[in-house]
């Protein structure tokens, strides 16, 4: 192994080196060239194509099988000949082979620590923490150059370095050990053992991935021997690239004055990688799949902005290759001045059409729905000056599908740059442009103005993936918006077990998609048949999917649009996603034609999330302005149980006369207006962890409200249903979606009221200890 030059390592041949040709072994080196990159083998016999090559030739078992001895030996500077398998496939004899390595190199620095009296280091023993097999037989994939473990032997989940060699307290004892490459579930430990059998561990307790072809350099400690493992942070662990002529993909990711930003992930859609220390990256990449290089922004920092559109990515189109290397240059990271506060304004479904288009003027059009959204959103954020504000739009940007209406995207991603703060989008079912001929081909215009489709960043400590859960079909001539399978494809699958492998399991996860990924408001879960969605008890069958990968963390937020409901579900503590919740949001630009209320009575409006040293609360904000004039041709709704008039375009409360606000988080009913004697409250967000809500008439005792179970017949909104039944019953173009009212409604809670009683109060509170309140009077 050669010296370092910048964070990479030549690996040379040498005497006694010999190959495996389909089985055949080679003839041994001899006379090697010190530091020599190229080799000439010889063998005999003539083994015919395909051929699988193998080094070291000791490894070969059979065809499919190699075997990683249990025991390797210190080497000054080094590993061991006859340690570091490499594999290559060829399909034809006239074709060109690499040579692709299997494993990772481990390199540990110890010294005598000046007050612990230490003779010398007889062995270093390797393992993973969740005890996979790291010797022994496994099995091989040439042209994939992957191994699987094919051994039950719990002999073979350790691996050992033999040595003898004393410590010194001035200079550090470099060990190397090779190891099998892949994810460590829980991460891997070395323990250090003297030669009176006294040992230290040194561990790595989260899921860890090792790569191929990497030299891993964990940072110098002294030996102390005791019987607590001490932990490696993520810090502690430096990689260098072992096989310098093998990449094919660069770059760099620097801070906003041009230092390097170390530890960062960077993808290029299948597999990710970390930056080294002078902030560069290198992947073998398989060019033909890759559309984009795209970096996970790492807390404390915000990526490159423009328009409002974070520009994480840079596409491979874009870059002209030299020598086969595609350099992608800097990618530019700026620091965050308040880099563990921070606020989201989740938004979901704004759809916009066009005007000429037949439902858009049942009442109220998309568009001008739309500039009132971003009205607010930008007069929201100019309040807030002590953090940054970024938003997440859950998909369905545009009510596309057709080249006229996917150019709506045009007019959206120009109001992003309005808004004063970035916003990260997802891509929905109505993005896609149903003339192309797949899934992939469909999302052009959204990656024309938003890059990747499958992406991740982090903010706060807090780790944000999001996905494309939205498998368009239609292709086989119907163009039906509706055809579409829900889950993961197997490249993103791929992809994200490749970007969680790099998040510790204590992180809090925010993972957002535009159809919801667990809990629907049905009761059903759509972990039961999205494509890799997953269980435990079909992990040995395959089914091992995105379920099982999140139940693993600490706390997940799981937020999605497309339903357009608004639903919020905690899980039991028995349950096996215990630690995600659900959040759903309505459509944020109203109900679906109309563009007004949303489902359930909720005004249109979003979720305003905050974010304080990883602390996450939530809250409703409506949308006060209309912006549109009314287009029906049938006149409008009596609104009777609407709590507002517009006033000058803006929402007025009929009680205060005050602008609707964020003091308004539930619609109270006086009694009789769903049945005589009982007042009811639709509390919008309401969960499990909020209080039960209390009324409390005027001059009177507080009595706590019961929940309207969801199979009620009054399991709904009377203000939605109110305005549902006028336009189902005069509009029927808006088919059989378009109920009178939403049934199942989980939000409602009702009270007894006597005769005497013409006044009152309810009051409830969330999960974060906020009290909201409204007052009635009939």
């Amino acid at each position: 192994m050669g010296a370092s030059a910048n964070n990479e390592r030549k690996v040379f041949w040498a005497d006694g080196d010999c190959v495996s040709l389909n089985g055949i072994t080679s003839d041994a080196l001899s006379g090697v060239a010190a530091e020599s990159t190229k080799a000439v083998f010889t063998f005999e016999g003539s083994p015919s194509a395909p051929f699988n090559l193998l080094y070291p030739a000791s490894f070969y078992k059979d065809a499919t099988t190699i075997t990683i001895p249990p025991v390797q030996n210190y080497v000054a500077g080094g590993f061991a000949t006859d340690t570091e398998p490499l594999a290559g496939y060829i399909a034809s004899a006239s074709d060109p082979v690499t040579l692709n390595h299997l494993c990772t190199v481990i390199r540990l620095k110890l010294k005598k620590d000046p007050g612990y009296a230490v003779g010398t280091i007889e062995k270093v023993t390797f393992k993973g923490n969740a005890g996979e097999q790291v010797s022994g037989d496994f099995s091989i994939d040439y042209a994939g150059h992957t191994l699987t473990g094919a051994s039950s032997d719990d002999a073979d989940k350790l691996l050992d370095l033999s040595l003898s060699q004393a410590l010194s307290t001035e200079t550090a004892l470099e060990l190397y050990m090779v190891v099998p490459s892949g994810t460590y579930t829980d991460g891997f430990s070395v323990v250090i053992e003297d030669d009176l059998h006294r040992t230290m561990t040194k561990t790595r307790s989260v899921s860890t991935d090792l790569p191929a072809g990497k030299l891993m350099r964990l940072s110098e400690f002294n030996f102390l021997p005791g019987p607590l493992p001490t932990e490696f942070t993520l810090e502690d662990m430096e990689e260098e690239i072992m096989a310098p002529d093998g990449y094919n993909v660069t770059g760099r990711v620097v801070d906003n004055v041009g230092n390097p930003v170390q530890g960062v992930v960077v993808t290029d859609g299948t597999q990710c990688v970390r930056t080294m220390p002078n902030g560069a990256f290198y992947m073998k990449s398989v060019l033909s799949n890759v559309k984009y290089v795209y970096i996970s922004t790492p807390s404390g920092y915000l990526p490159a902005i423009s328009a409002g559109i974070p520009k994480f990515y840079k596409a491979k189109a874009d870059i002209t290759p030299s020598a086969g290397i595609y350099d992608f240059g800097d990618y530019v990271i700026t620091p965050m001045a308040n880099p563990n506060r921070f606020t989201i304004f989740f938004t979901a479904d704004p759809q916009p059409r066009t005007y000429t288009a037949t439902l858009d003027n049942v009442a109220y059009r998309s568009g001008r729905a739309c500039e009132a959204m971003y009205r607010e959103l930008k007069e929201t954020a100019e309040t807030i000056t002590d953090r940054q504000v970024i938003g997440i739009c859950l998909g369905d940007l545009v009510h596309g599908t057709s080249t006229t209406n996917l150019n709506l995207m045009d007019t959206y991603a120009t109001a992003l740059g309005t808004l004063g703060y970035p916003t990260f989008n997802i891509i929905g079912n109505h993005d896609n442009d149903l003339s192309k001929s797949n899934d992939d081909a469909a999302a052009w215009k959204y990656e024309q103005h938003f890059g990747p489709r499958n992406y991740s960043f982090n903010m706060g400590g807090i780790h944000f993936v999001m996905l494309d859960n939205i498998i368009m079909g239609g292709f086989d001539g119907s163009k039906d918006i509706n055809d579409y399978d829900q889950g993961l494809t197997d490249a993103i699958w791929e992809w994200l077990q490749a970007d969680m492998a790099f998040v510790p399991t204590s992180t809090k996860i925010m993972v957002c998609a535009h159809s919801p990924m667990f809990k629907l408001e049905s009761g059903s879960e759509r972990t039961n048949t999205a494509y890799h969605a997953g269980t435990h008890s079909d992990k040995d069958g395959g089914e091992y999917g995105y379920g099982d990968l999140f139940d693993k963390y600490t706390e997940v937020h799981a937020w999605a649009g497309h339903t357009h409901q608004t639903y919020n579900y905690v899980y039991s503590s028995t349950h096996r996603h215990k630690k995600v919740q659900v959040h759903t949001l309505a459509r944020s630009t109203g109900e679906l034609w109309t563009n007004e209320y949303l489902s359930d009575g909720t005004p249109q409006g979003f979720t305003v999330v905050e974010v304080n040293n990883k602390i996450i609360t939530w809250r409703f904000h409506p949308t006060r302005y209309l912006l549109s004039s009314f287009h029906g041709t049938h006149g409008q709704p009596t609104y009777t149980y609407r709590d507002w008039n517009y006033v000058s375009n803006v929402a007025t409360m009929k009680d205060t006369g005050e602008p609707l606000d964020e003091t308004y988080q539930m619609h109270v009913y006086a009694p009789g207006a769903y049945e005589e004697g009982y007042l009811y409250a639709n509390i919008f967000l309401w969960d499990s962890k909020w209080k039960t809500p209390k009324f409390t008439p005027e001059g009177g005792s507080a009595t706590v409200m019961t929940q309207v179970d969801s199979g009620d017949a009054n399991a709904h909104d009377l203000a939605t249903t109110e305005y549902k039944t006028f336009y189902k019953s005069n509009y029927s173009a808006l088919g059989s979606d378009y109920e009178a009212a939403d049934m199942g409604l989980q939000t409602l809670f009702k009270v007894p009221v006597d005769g005497s009683v013409h006044s009152g109060t309810v009051s409830v509170t969330d999960r974060f200890g906020n009290v909201y309140t409204r007052t009635i009077s009939w």
